[in-house]
């Protein structure tokens, strides 16, 4: 699918009405919502329940909608190429000659599910949207229309933008669908969506000498250091995979389909080594999917480098079929069905290994990644300044209300730790040589998971709002509010952040510019109380009585004043901006008050007070005194 130039439409009450016209059913799971199939990154799309919804705090009195901008990973695909099937169809022709299934018949299902998943696959385009990808992003088009029906009640311009590649693109169509604006057309926007690679989707490269191609050569120039054979992440993710628990798990996975001395052999010589490939030999030619035209579907072929030399990988690739099965429901149906799940049913606990071993990859390629180290998101530094930017143009009149933007895991991981999302707030300690499991990122004492940070259709909305007039704080105009949406669940920002007051989770934007970003600002965060008119007359009286409890105000600073926005190798994160505004983990210099210049979290409530005491004095003044004219 080749992107269209953008087309902005106006959105307003016709949006809002063509909504109810969009019949769409709830989004199809594969899974449950207690995570315990573990599909780490492939994880379906869990929609938010009503509860989740009805929990939506309104915003402060007084402000009404201003704007909404989010986003988002693209909803569910089918295999991203011919890798994971086009490797076992290689494996399982070996097993069959040698005789190393346990039985016929399992290896005559076995290799039926292999060339099903394939059909399925070229039927439906490798790396496209499923049927479940269209149906998530259409739902939470959906909501966001229904949750933003009073910003677009009076018209409103829409502005759609994709990395370009069609699985991000068919996501943001999908969306506008359930929105209600599908006549808006999706802005191609590599640069800022797809930040992580020097070629962009349409096979093009960034162009030489601007911000965008450096960007992406330094992360580039990063990621292959450290995962070069002395690099740091390598040691780390061998570390993991040597561990005598991936061997055990991938033996008793292995067990159920092969036999043991056919399991013991993977690896052991050219024989048993498999490359993607129409021989399975490294240097075969290139493979492509049985049925496929490689003219249409380029990603019908596979990477001749991709293989499997051990039998960790072997069942590594047999877990990747299982898992991007959960997103292909409505693609696996005669007369190509299939079923994975059987060989890990009663395995839950291998499964589990597994989705540790893919997490740890993106964990430390794409999320918090090595204490001390931000590369690996501080490419997502773009998009939390467009974030920004879009703000302060629909402040500066801009009639854009809402501006959606669809990308990638690549995209939504960087993201998440850059703004220290839950899950996403702890490091892995440097160590170019672990010895022990506390060495090496781990569940136990690291929150990361794929599942939960970037499942399919992951998405982060920000929903702002504005107020008329002039705030008696700051003798400007009111500062616009923020909140956020994480997968559509509302979360605070990250503790270095004061919401505007205990408890909300609304935030001024001068307050996450600072904490977000390092921009110094004097205004506090709070919102102030609003002043007591002045007295008529001058007071001739003294007040008797003291201010009651009522006086005092309603919110008061978090005891988190100092901004932590980066993740930290323990569970309380610490780390500051730096002068590019990209936090770094551990470096705890020059800490930034949220209220800007040497005026302390404390002492705006001491202030606050001191106005609140001040203004009910004024009040009783001036009762005493209208009381004794009557």
């Amino acid at each position: 699918m080749t992107p269209q130039p953008m087309r902005r439409a106006a959105a307003g009450a016709a949006v809002i009405g063509a909504v109810a016209a969009v019949a769409l059913a709830a989004p199809a799971q594969a899974a449950d919502e207690s995570g315990t199939d573990y599909y780490s990154s492939k994880q379906p799309y869990i929609a938010p329940s009503q509860a989740d919804i009805d929990a939506y705090q309104d915003a402060p009195e007084g402000y009404t909608p201003l704007a909404t901008e989010s986003v988002a990973r693209h909803g569910s695909r089918g295999l991203s190429s011919y890798k994971y099937d086009a490797l076992l169809h290689r494996l399982a022709d070996t097993a069959l000659a040698e005789g190393g299934f346990l039985t016929p018949e399992i290896g005559e299902a076995f290799i039926a599910n292999l060339d099903a998943i394939t059909a399925a696959n070229v039927e439906n385009g490798y790396g496209m949207l499923t049927g479940q990808g269209a149906t998530q992003h259409q739902g939470i088009g959906e909501r966001a229309a229904e949750r933003n029906a009073e910003l677009f009640a009076e018209g409103g311009t829409i502005v759609a933008e994709t990395s370009s590649e069609a699985r991000a693109t068919e996501s943001g169509e999908n969306f506008l669908l359930g929105f209600g604006a599908d006549d808006v057309e999706l802005e191609p926007r590599p640069d800022l969506l797809y930040f992580h690679k020097v070629e962009n989707p349409d096979g093009s490269d960034k162009a030489e000498g601007t911000p965008e191609r450096e960007r992406a050569d330094a992360y580039e120039a990063y990621i292959d250091e450290q995962t070069d054979d002395d690099g740091t992440i390598a040691a780390a993710i061998d570390y993991i995979e040597d561990l005598p628990r991936s061997v055990e798990v991938a033996d008793d996975l292995l067990g159920g389909i092969f036999t043991p001395d056919f399991i013991a052999q993977i690896g052991e010589d050219e024989a048993h080594t498999w490359f993607n490939t129409v021989d399975g030999t490294e240097d075969g030619e290139i493979a492509c999917a049985e049925g496929s035209d490689p003219s249409v579907d380029a990603d019908a072929c596979g990477d001749p480098e991709k293989s499997i030399e051990s039998a960790v990988d072997a069942a590594m690739t047999l877990y990747n079929l299982y898992i991007i099965g959960a997103d292909m429901q409505e693609e696996n149906v005669a007369p190509h069905e299939f079923d994975f799940e059987q060989y890990f049913a009663g395995h839950e606990e291998d499964a589990e290994w597994f989705a540790y071993l893919l997490d740890a990859e993106d964990f430390y390629e794409k999320g918090p990644s090595l204490e001390g180290h931000h590369e690996t998101y501080a490419v997502a530094q773009p998009l939390l300044d467009d974030f920004f930017a879009t703000i302060d143009a629909r402040v500066a009149g801009s009639d854009v209300a809402a501006t959606f933007r669809f990308a990638h895991a690549e995209t939504i991981v960087p993201f998440a730790a850059l703004l220290q999302l839950p899950g996403s707030t702890v490091s892995a300690p440097d160590n170019a040589a672990p010895a022990t499991d506390a060495d090496v990122y781990n569940y136990d004492d690291n929150p990361w998971r794929g599942s939960e940070v970037t499942p399919m259709a992951a998405n982060i909305q920000w929903d702002i709002v504005s107020r008329e007039g002039i705030d008696p704080a700051t003798n400007a105009d009111y500062t616009p509010l923020v909140r956020m949406l994480y997968n559509e669940r509302e979360i605070a920002f990250n503790d270095s952040c004061t919401p505007v007051a205990d408890g909300s989770t609304w935030y001024k934007v001068t307050e996450l510019k600072s904490c977000l970003n390092g921009e110094e600002t004097s205004e506090s965060p709070l919102l102030a109380n609003e002043p007591t008119p002045a007295p008529t007359a001058e007071p001739t009286t003294e007040p008797t009585a003291e201010p009651t409890a009522s006086a005092e105000p309603t919110a008061e600073p978090t005891a988190t004043a100092e901004p932590t926005a980066a993740p930290s190798a323990t569970a309380e994160p610490s780390a500051e901006p730096t002068t590019d505004s990209t936090p770094a983990p551990g470096d705890d210099s020059n800490p930034l008050s949220p209220t800007g210049g040497d005026m302390t979290a404390a002492a705006w409530g001491l202030g606050a007070t001191m106005l609140a005491a001040g203004a009910v004095a004024a009040e009783l003044i001036r009762r005493r005194k209208n009381q004794g004219a009557n």
